[in-house]
């Protein structure tokens, strides 16, 4: 019986250990904090963000993003913010690719820089498309490219807890 026991413990902490965001492993390069919170990805969750959206990672958790939908407007924003979740990181990104799965037909926007500095960074990107006007739960990608080098990350709304 205590065999048993110690089986399924250990069962329970390895699927609790594999479970979480999906990362990479941090490149030998990174700061001390990068490398910190890449380690702790596997086991991290992700809270509303500063916007009141969902909150997701980028880049092998060099970046989070966050969603927001505005039905009204029918229009959609990410923004790309830090390691914190919460502090906007610019980016050099011309636009985001935005790709929506869960509804038929998905939607495929490119969203556009709304606050581009004069360096032409920007963390805020909108787009818009009538498939944002139904109120619901969106699920998807996000994706980018800096420097030559490709980014994406996959996001999905959870419905409100009451």
């Amino acid at each position: 019986m205590t065999a048993k026991l110690l089986t399924a413990s250990i069962l329970l902490i390895g699927l609790m250990w594999t479970t979480g965001c999906d990362k990479k492993a941090a490149p030998t390069s990174a700061k001390p904090d990068e490398k910190k919170h890449k380690d702790d990805d596997h086991d991290h969750a992700h809270g509303a963000g500063p916007h009141k959206g969902t909150i997701f990672d980028f880049g092998g958790g060099k970046w989070h993003g966050e969603f927001t939908a505005d039905h009204d407007k029918k229009e959609v924003t990410v923004w790309i913010l830090g390691l914190d979740e919460k502090t906007a990181a610019p980016i050099k990104a011309e636009k985001l690719r935005l790709v929506v799965s869960n509804i038929d037909p998905k939607i495929e926007i490119d969203l556009i820089p709304a606050d581009k500095a004069a360096d032409g960074s920007a963390h805020s990107f909108t787009g818009k498309h009538d498939g944002f006007a139904k109120p619901q739960e969106y699920k998807g990608t996000v994706s980018f490219q800096v420097a030559g080098k490709q980014y994406s990350g996959d996001f999905e709304e959870k419905p409100e807890k009451k």
